[in-house]
């Protein structure tokens, strides 16, 4: 049986603050793009649609890799986004680059991301309306240290 999200309630805070909070009490900011007549401080809900995204895949290749008894000692993915002409509000395609280091294979990296891009709800969404690809590179656990400290999101 589907589990039954809480409800999130959002509240205005004043100028083009908001804040959105779920049934357990967590909150998070949220204000319009900068061109909206948001500071560029707090994430807009583009941004976030985009972080759902990979939020999403990570957790369930994560699980995958897990349920397989592959070790995973670090995971990072840039999203890049190619913005509609009809509309920048607009996405016609995201490309996800994910890199990981652990104990795997090429072949078990492909096939829980082609996974994961089947059973992630969020992927199934955003693939109605736009093209998703992805690539991945496998690196050592020295190299992994210095990506994960240059991670960013390109939007």
């Amino acid at each position: 049986m589907p589990e039954n999200n809480p409800p999130i309630t959002i509240l205005y805070e004043g100028g083009m603050q908001f804040v959105a909070e779920n049934g357990t009490g967590c909150k998070i900011p949220v204000e319009p793009a900068v061109s909206m007549g948001g500071s560029g401080k707090t994430p807009n809900p583009v941004e976030y649609l985009v972080t759902a995204l990979g939020s999403c895949v990570g957790i369930i290749m994560v699980m995958d890799f897990s349920r397989k008894g592959f070790k995973l000692d670090s995971f990072t993915m840039k999203i890049d986004g190619t913005r509609s002409k009809l509309c920048d509000c607009f996405f016609e395609k995201l490309h996800l680059i994910i890199t990981l280091s652990g104990d795997m294979d090429d072949h078990t990296v492909a096939e829980v991301i082609q996974n994961t891009m089947h059973t992630c709800p969020i992927a199934a969404m955003f693939k109605q309306t736009m093209e998703i690809t992805w690539e991945y590179q496998i690196i050592d656990r020295i190299h992994a240290l210095e990506v994960q400290n240059q991670a960013h999101w390109a939007l």
